[in-house]
């Protein structure tokens, strides 16, 4: 049977169901996510605290599954914003063995008696083979659900917060929602445009239950009130507009890929041809960087990958945990407590 332009693979009976929530960083996954909850959708207990001023209803993110993949990478020598293409086979490596149990043992403690539930972590995107041999291991069937937005939206919102120029914005941008595609092949698939799901939540996530062919444990009817308070205009923070055509190998590429996604949520076959073409095209950019400077993004994303594993264990460490109320009042008051 075809979906979404594609044959799907077969899917014999399985013991559960997981959604994969697939976008960028600052794609609106966490709006979309959040409003899986509002349906029942498991999430895990033990989420990511949201920023104030970033994400101040929370990023909807497990904790123990986001840092384990912020492991995975550093032991690739990578980090959430790599902007570089993996060798062939990466996910086959023995030495990522350390986080398969990891992760199977997370999705068995938090999952292991949801019929449906949802991992959303936009990590997840460039590390997907060797999460789809994690579920096929642990019979559970995953069904995909990619949150569009514009590269040019997306910038915005990490060029306020990380302060990243506009080329590297699109160059992960790219990778993220080229490399989800390809390896998401052969599964059910749907696609949302963030902004229309945003102004018409309740009339795209009943799109999104008939495109997966699965119901919510919570139906959309009954969920609306509560979607309705969640999905506060709030939660877009850059608004889409018109963006000028550019030239540049990764902006044109990235304008192109988002031109098909866009189709694809308006329902129409995503055409694999042309994503083929645009994988293509993206393997021809990063051929064309130069040997130092791969060398160097390399060294760096070893350097960002340890040092961010250092920061998740002291944010979950128990004297962070105990110290908030003192760090709160210093924030309050302006001054040492």
């Amino acid at each position: 049977m075809l979906h979404n332009g594609q044959e799907l693979l077969p899917t014999p009976e399985k013991k559960g169901q997981v959604l994969v929530i697939v976008g960028m960083h600052r794609s609106g996954t966490s709006a979309s996510t959040g409003a899986l909850r509002c349906l029942g959708v498991n999430l895990g207990e033990k989420l990511y605290q949201g920023h104030q001023g970033i994400n101040d209803k929370g990023y909807f993110e497990h904790a123990g599954i986001a840092d384990t993949n912020d492991e995975v990478l550093a032991a690739l020598g990578s980090s959430w914003d790599d902007p570089l293409l993996r060798p062939n086979d990466w996910w086959k490596r023995d030495d990522l063995a350390l986080y398969v149990r990891k992760v199977r043992k997370l999705i068995q403690q938090d999952f292991a008696r949801s019929p449906l539930w949802a991992v959303k972590d936009p990590r997840v995107c460039r590390l997907l083979p060797w999460w789809l041999e994690i579920f096929s291991a642990l019979e559970i069937t995953p069904h995909f659900i990619f949150v569009v937005r514009s590269p040019a939206a997306v910038h915005r919102s990490l060029e306020k917060r990380d302060g990243f120029p506009r080329e590297k914005s699109f160059l992960l941008w790219t990778l993220h929602y080229l490399e989800a595609e390809r390896h998401s092949r052969g599964h059910a698939r749907t696609f949302l445009d963030f902004d229309r799901f945003l102004e018409e939540p309740v009339e795209s996530l009943r799109r999104v239950e008939r495109e997966l062919n699965l119901a919510f444990p919570i139906s959309v009817d009954q969920a609306k009130s509560g979607l309705d308070a969640f999905l506060s205009r709030d939660l877009r923070h850059h608004t889409a507009e018109q963006e000028l055509q550019d030239t540049r190998p990764v902006l044109e590429l990235a304008q192109d890929l988002h031109g098909e996604l866009v189709n694809a949520t308006k329902e129409l076959p995503l055409n694999i041809s042309v994503m083929n073409e645009l994988w293509t095209r993206m393997e021809t950019i990063q051929q064309g960087f130069p040997e130092a400077l791969v060398s160097h993004v390399r060294s760096s994303g070893v350097i960002r990958g340890d040092l961010q594993i250092t920061l998740n264990r002291i944010f979950r460490s128990w004297s962070w945990l105990l110290g908030k109320p003192v760090r709160w009042g210093e924030r309050r008051f302006g001054r040492d407590v």
